[in-house]
């Protein structure tokens, strides 16, 4: 595929995923919907089409192959007609897992293959309920909706003057278009008590399974497939472990989030066998951070707890608290390393990547290098042999270099308007700022509060992880956090959820 025909596919997928969130109508949603995800293929396939020449000459086999994806998506598809709550049930639970592929070049990358199944499977369901009439727009706040407009049509357009427009058709066609897709999915799932037990659940057993694994691996000293992080292994005093991730980093990504919602729903049980259940849980889930030994991770759930014990107890004394926590815990720092040279925070070489990538911001402030750029502009920049790192690994910088003062307007933008739509109607239901406090235990009574504040807290830690290590909107855990918490608030602001959720479940009395 040539690079004319890149850009124009990436200009189009996100124009065509823009018109689907601005819709006013189910069935001008669903065509940009299934517009976009098609780009999306095309895109991939142009890269991708010459790697696959052995498997293209085999015609048989290649067209068994095209026959099985038809079939199992037209399953699944089938399935999700029959029971709705599999959808979102399928996302959460395809999220963590990753198949390592060569794409265009022979570069080896990690996809959610298992998402990208479910999603396809989720568009051809919702094109068919379109088609009958059953569908509906949810309600989502504005702010966010066009925060996101603006950031998905940008990194499109500034792909016409990268220097990398072949990552940034590959960035399109396998993360910002499926993620969108994803989120618009989510959006339209309705949140009642009933989904919200059942997404908790498939969280948290997945993260246990995950921190299992990663414990035995430390256990056993040995990991999965990265050849790297095993070798960094043989150098360090501390052994880190991936459970079934290629990057530990993203590994505990995973693990914090499940860990706060396990928190949340602790702080809001009223039974003494689930709050048992929960501890014994969050140990494990911990056990298996630890062994990660994610400078990153440990950060975003130490404000992933801030935000949590704030909104539970208080907001006030919670940031008096930090704030001396942190001041003394800086002062201790500092005092240690004037008197000892060699203590330092291992950083694994990313402070020259930020610093590097905040001085091709500075060369183009403005519109910066485009989109998908800041790989090749740095190796060029500062002269980095082959085969070393060159991402920046920090995503305010990333956005600073490849999309200058522009980028950065709209990140700040969308970073607003998320935390706003998440926290937005907080003070009506959050102990933490004045709201009485209510229990899981209420029976009749769909309570929204720790399913809200439990979001709030994830995303917040999120928000810091993808600082300290990039991937905001390459990561499918952004967008689900997204949809999830813009649907419960914009519901819960309009006084709708309760009702809808009675009419919706039969669990109301669970």
């Amino acid at each position: 595929m040539t690079e004319a025909l890149e850009i124009a596919g990436c200009i189009g997928a996100t124009a065509a995923v823009s018109v689907s969130l601005l819709a006013t109508g189910p069935r001008l949603r669903v065509a940009g919907l299934v517009l976009a995800l098609g780009l999306a293929i095309a895109l991939i396939a142009g890269q991708g089409w010459d790697d696959i020449a052995n498997l293209r000459e085999h015609e048989l086999a290649f067209a068994a192959l095209v026959l099985a994806a038809a079939v199992g998506l037209s399953l699944g598809a089938v399935a999700m007609l029959r029971w709705p709550v599999l959808l979102p049930l399928l996302v959460v639970a395809a999220m963590p897992f990753r198949v390592r592929l060569h794409v265009a070049g022979g570069e080896a990358v990690n996809l959610l293959i298992p998402l990208y199944a479910v999603i396809g499977a989720g568009v051809l369901a919702t094109l068919v309920a379109t088609l009958r009439g059953e569908t509906r727009l949810r309600r989502l706040p504005q702010p966010l909706v066009f925060a996101l407009v603006l950031v998905i049509c940008l990194y499109g357009l500034q792909t016409i003057y990268s220097a990398d427009a072949a990552l940034a058709a590959r960035n399109v066609g396998f993360f910002l278009i499926p993620f969108t897709v994803l989120f618009s999915l989510l959006a339209e799932a309705t949140w009642d008590r009933r989904l919200l037990r059942l997404a908790f659940a498939v969280v948290l057993v997945e993260g246990l399974v995950l921190a299992v694994i990663g414990i035995g691996q430390f256990a056993d000293q040995h990991i999965f497939w990265n050849d790297k992080l095993e070798a960094s292994n043989d150098f360090h005093f501390y052994f880190r472990v991936n459970s079934v991730f290629w990057d530990p980093n993203i590994y505990g990504r995973y693990l914090v989030l499940a860990i706060l919602l396990a928190a949340t729903t602790l702080l809001w049980a009223a039974n003494r066998v689930l709050a048992f259940a929960l501890t014994a849980a969050l140990a494990i889930a911990f056990a298996g951070l630890l062994f990660a030994f994610s400078q990153t991770s440990f950060l975003a759930l130490f404000v992933g707890l801030i935000v949590l014990v704030a909104l539970r107890w208080s907001f006030r004394w919670t940031a008096i608290a930090t704030l001396v926590a942190t001041v003394a815990v800086g002062t201790a720092f500092v005092i240690r390393s004037s008197s000892d040279d060699s203590t330092s925070l291992n950083t694994e070489g990313h402070g020259t990547l930020v610093s590097g990538g905040l001085k091709l911001a500075k060369h183009r402030p403005l519109y910066g290098y485009g989109s998908a750029s800041f790989s090749k502009e740095f190796a060029r920049e500062e002269n980095v042999p082959p085969g070393d790192t060159t991402i920046s690994h920090s995503e305010p910088v990333t956005v600073a270099a490849e999309q200058g003062a522009i980028g950065v307007i709209a990140y700040l933008v969308l970073l607003a308007a998320a935390l706003w739509a998440i926290a937005d109607g907080m003070r009506r239901i959050a102990p933490g700022l004045g709201a009485p406090f209510r229990s899981l235990s209420a029976g009749d009574r769909l309570e929204l509060t720790p399913a809200r504040i439990g979001v709030a807290a994830a995303f917040c830690a999120l928000l810091v992880h993808t600082i300290g290590y990039a991937a905001y909107l390459t990561d499918p855990l952004t967008w689900a956090l997204l949809a999830v918490g813009g649907v419960l608030a914009a519901e819960a602001g309009a006084g709708e959820w309760p009702a809808r959720a009675r009419a919706s479940s039969g669990h109301a009395e669970d």
